[in-house]
């Protein structure tokens, strides 16, 4: 470690005083503009908060390169301390909120079904969903898009990844978690992990306890009634513990409820988001109508089909620009570390932004418009995004398992939209609201107009 006594007991930067509860109450209401404005007036590094609730900020390309290419051998920064306000949700043995050898091996257990061959086999299952939520809707009447989309997305999670008979129980689990992310989806000064009666912790915790009895309930049925159905679970109820032993149930338990909670909040927010964004700019979804027209006709989409739409695939990297789901993840430091000439020391709470890094003008020309064409190599002002400026699923050994699930979701889902339905919004501009995750404030209101037939086949 290099640097002078001054320089290593120097405070770090951030606000003080009035100001610094200025950023607080920001925090508890509109996130996005506090975080900015942190940004903007302190640079790339700035501290705040108070007590537990003490945070350091890296903001950048480069604050998130540091964070997201730590060893898993040596790690500096670990994940599990900022990230426990998961566990009332996604459990204690989550991959997720694990570190080290308990993370490497977890994520092994169920990398198979992330494979590019099982995720393309998911696209039926994919337009199916899409399908049967889109013929749901009522002609010339009006439907909450981001309500309809969150549920037709954890259906495909469910479906996909834990087979037909959990599916059964799909609102039910929907509802649940709904109460739950909720719990973690407040600001942290607003968030108190008290067991209370009335507490919005003792609403989650009773929540998840019923999404218990439901997963339990199913692991225990395979475990009597052997069949390979070729899903997650099997692969889970398949799998050996270092010691040769069968994982436990709470540990399988917990995997299924994290890959059903983690997929299905990040995707169902993008998706509601990519309808906003969408319906906000015609000549966007007309362009996409045009070229799934062109690509796949009157076929039913496939993952060849969908790879092929170019056009899809720059919209899918802008709306994951512009309406990144993620918001703020944090790491707690090991040891103390330099970064943009401060000292931040052990223990400290350290988080980095995607929202911050995905909205810098020094990384992308004119930030805030939504322009799919950025994403064009071809194009003569392109612009190659420079490492670590563009990062919806986080990077390294722990980014996002499911996010070739998640970007081929989204591709399905603009694709079928464009294709079948004339849709506009209704209403005012939507506003974000969130912060662990971005989710758009009072739904997005949308009145159909007409829906077309589905493609033959």
């Amino acid at each position: 470690m290099t640097g002078s006594t001054e320089h290593r007991r120097r405070r770090l930067p951030g606000p003080t005083g009035p100001g610094h509860l200025r950023y607080v109450r920001g925090l508890l209401g509109r996130p996005y503009d506090a975080l900015l404005d942190l940004h903007s007036r302190y640079g790339p590094v700035c501290a705040f908060g108070f007590g537990s609730q003490r945070y350091v900020m890296l903001f950048g390309p480069e604050a998130n390169q540091l964070l997201l290419t730590d060893s898993p051998a040596r790690p500096r920064f670990l994940s599990r301390d900022v990230l426990s306000l998961l566990i009332p949700v996604v459990g204690a043995r989550a991959m997720v909120v694990s570190d080290g050898e308990d993370h490497r091996r977890r994520r092994a257990l169920v990398r198979p079904a992330f494979v590019r061959r099982r995720i393309e086999g998911y696209v039926p299952v994919m337009v199916g969903e899409i399908h049967r939520m889109i013929e749901s809707w009522p002609a010339a009447g009006t439907v909450d898009a981001f309500d309809a989309v969150r549920s037709c997305i954890r259906r495909i999670a469910i479906r996909s990844l834990f087979g037909d008979r959990l599916q059964a129980h799909t609102d039910q689990i929907g509802r649940e978690l709904e109460t739950a992310l909720r719990y973690i989806n407040r600001s942290p000064f607003l968030r108190f992990d008290h067991d209370l009666p009335g507490t919005a912790y003792r609403r989650a915790m009773a929540a998840r306890g019923r999404v218990d009895q439901l997963v339990r309930a199913e692991i225990a049925k395979r475990r009597a009634e052997p069949e390979d159905r070729g899903d997650v679970l099997d692969a889970l109820l398949a799998a050996c513990a270092d010691d040769g032993d069968q994982l436990a149930d709470l540990e399988i338990r917990d995997q299924v409820i994290s890959l059903i909670a983690s997929g299905y909040d990040s995707s169902s927010s993008a998706a509601g988001w990519a309808v906003y964004a969408l319906l906000s700019h015609p000549e966007v979804y007309d362009r996409i109508r045009a070229e799934v027209a062109r690509v796949a006709g009157d076929e039913p989409l496939t993952a060849d089909l969908l790879g092929e739409m170019t056009y899809v695939g720059w919209t899918v990297s802008e709306i994951l620009r512009l309406y990144t789901p993620g918001v703020l993840t944090g790491r707690t430091a090991v040891e103390d570390f330099e970064f943009a000439g401060e000292l931040i020391t052990a223990g400290s709470k350290v988080l980095y932004s995607q929202y911050v890094t995905h909205r810098l003008p020094q990384h992308w020309p004119d930030p805030l418009a939504f322009r799919p064409e950025r994403w064009d190599s071809t194009a003569p002002d392109y612009r190659e995004p420079a490492p670590f400026s563009f990062v919806p699923f986080g990077g390294g050994y722990r980014k996002c398992i499911g996010w070739a699930f998640a970007e081929l979701e989204l591709r399905a889902l603009i694709a079928e939209l464009a294709r079948r339905t004339d849709l506009s919004l209704v209403g005012p501009p939507v506003q974000p609201t969130g912060v662990a995750t971005m989710w758009p404030r009072g739904g997005v209101p949308v009145t159909v107009r007409s829906v077309r037939p589905r493609a033959a086949g």
